[in-house]
């Protein structure tokens, strides 16, 4: 993406910049402090930071954890960090895609406040690699409905079920939309993901498990299931039915998750509500 070329402030750069990645910036930094020391992050830990814009968070997390590796798409934000940080020993500075880049190849923790487009995908990619630990993300309140589920939300969506298994997600901080700018118009909640020590649902299968929820999530209306409920679903699914069904269930799912990735993807702007009726 090329930007218009024309002189501007520095922090009026900034600002345009940020509206490309439709981004919202905690403005307080009492209050980011307050966050990450409320946290379980510690000395101990790797911690990323995703869009770390201008480093409000990421000079707290230096102070907090013992390695932090901060993550900038924006050259010359990268740039403006590379300067800014140039005496800090324990900050490992990526400029790349989060999307794109190679995360940890150990344990690590997620603390960020990511674009709101990029929400479902960040925490796919973070559930999906074993190394992930725990994370605090700031999220729009209604995608942590859609991840949480029962009971913070009425109903269990796909998506929630799909994570129940492996990892306790909870609403760990309720924000002000006053303490963002650009001042944000819906409700902003930083959600906690931990992944779980002895998930319900095994390993070996858990590609079952996934494949009986898609396709059962779009032939019948359970979200207003139980996840209890769901989950002796699927049991008797694991255990009763025939290899040749588990087989054509699984093709099924597939050709479900072909077609949602083939729709075409919007732009998922503060402004434009028209993302809420594609599928993530």
């Amino acid at each position: 993406m090329r930007y218009e070329q024309r002189r501007t402030s520095g922090s009026e750069n900034f600002k345009v910049r940020r509206k490309l990645y439709s981004q919202n910036f905690l403005r307080n930094p009492e209050l980011i402090t307050k966050l990450i020391r409320n946290s379980s992050i510690g000395k101990k830990d790797t911690v990323v930071d995703i869009g770390a814009g201008r480093g409000i968070i990421t000079s707290e997390l230096i102070k907090r954890s013992g390695n932090v590796i901060a993550v900038e798409k924006d050259y010359i934000l990268y740039q403006y960090l590379k300067e800014k940080f140039k005496d800090n020993d324990n900050l490992n500075l990526v400029y790349g895609d989060i999307l794109k880049i190679k995360m940890p190849v150990a344990t690590y923790k997620v603390f960020a406040n990511i674009p709101f487009v990029i929400t479902a995908d960040v925490v796919r990619k973070l559930t999906n690699d074993p190394n992930f630990q725990e994370g605090y993300l700031i999220v729009q309140k209604e995608f942590a409905q859609k991840i949480i589920g029962k009971p913070y939300d009425k109903k269990n969506q796909m998506l929630s079920v799909l994570l129940k298994p492996r990892f306790e997600i909870s609403v760990f901080w309720e924000f002000s939309r006053n303490d963002f700018r650009p001042r944000p118009n819906v409700d902003v909640l930083m959600i906690r993901i931990i992944s779980t020590r002895e998930p319900l649902i095994s390993n070996n299968l858990y590609d079952l498990y996934r494949n009986f929820i898609i396709y059962t999530y779009n032939r019948k209306k359970v979200t207003r299931y139980d996840f209890k409920k769901i989950l002796g679903m699927f049991y008797a699914f694991a255990y009763a039915v025939s290899d040749r069904q588990k087989s054509k269930v699984k093709n099924e799912a597939k050709k479900i998750l072909n077609y949602q990735n083939n729709i075409k993807k919007i732009h998922r702007t503060r402004t434009d509500g028209s993302w809420r009726k594609y599928k993530t």
